[in-house]
């Protein structure tokens, strides 16, 4: 009788479509584009859960950081540290917990909190996803957010290099009334959200220009904000060129 039923049921489940757990991203905005080509699907689907149904959208204009290239893929990669070296230099509040090398918490001693996961990185391009909350409002706000930097190195006028970048943030709200409320009272609510996912990367930019007016002096203070001896003997070589130019 097994047999017999083993025989009808394995053509069943040949002829059967499986369903196919894929993640199709519909966003008409054609200065956007994500890699996807490149990123896993999970990674796929956490994009198109935000963009899919976004409540906020910005593409913040291309900005120069003074710094080079592989410093500024250090200061992304590390940060801890680069948020250690904000509240040191006292251009911002906020810290940062780095869970493993994709995963890190952060909290802005504001009322804001997110937990942020590196999605994809390639040279030019990293997308992260964040899950985070605002406290202090008549509601509480909590939600999901995309946020894309593309960044390259340029070459300026006076002969330096620096690096462009521009950021691209969504945000998608877990309250569906204050979602509809942020679309209707706009621009105001849209500000306040955008800003608040932008903000980390903004003041890193503060940080980067400081970097390249105090090369020498940042260099002295690097075991003052590094996690370790190591990293500040990176960190340390890796200013170095700013240094020489600086001179």
């Amino acid at each position: 009788m097994k047999s017999c039923l083993a025989f009808f049921t394995v053509p069943l489940l040949t002829l059967w479509p499986l369903p196919v757990l894929a993640c199709a991203i519909t966003l008409d905005l054609p200065d956007v584009v994500f890699p996807l080509e490149k990123m896993n699907s999970g990674a796929v689907c956490s994009v198109a859960e935000v963009v899919n149904d976004y409540t906020t959208y910005q593409l913040v204009p291309s900005v120069q950081v003074p710094i080079q290239k592989p410093l500024y893929d250090f200061l992304l990669d590390h940060p801890a540290l680069t948020s250690n070296a904000v509240r040191f230099y006292r251009f911002g509040g906020y810290v940062v917990k780095e869970v493993s090398a994709t995963v890190f918490t952060g909290e802005d001693r504001e009322g804001g909190e997110a937990t942020v996961t590196l999605l994809y990185q390639d040279t030019t391009r990293r997308v992260y996803h964040l899950r985070g909350s605002q406290r202090g409002y008549f509601i509480p706000i909590t939600g999901t957010g995309i946020v894309m930097l593309n960044y390259h190195p340029t070459m300026g006028t006076d002969g330096r290099e620096s690096v462009e970048t521009r950021v691209t943030v969504f945000a998608r709200l877990d309250n569906r009334f204050l979602a509809n409320l942020v679309k209707l009272v706009r621009p105001i609510l849209q500000r306040l959200i955008n800003n608040k996912l932008t903000k980390g990367v903004k003041t890193v930019n503060r940080l980067t220009e400081f970097l390249a007016q105090e090369p020498e002096k940042v260099r002295r203070d690097a075991d003052q904000f590094a996690i370790d001896a190591g990293q500040a003997q990176t960190f340390r070589a890796l200013l170095l060129p700013s240094a020489k130019k600086g001179g």
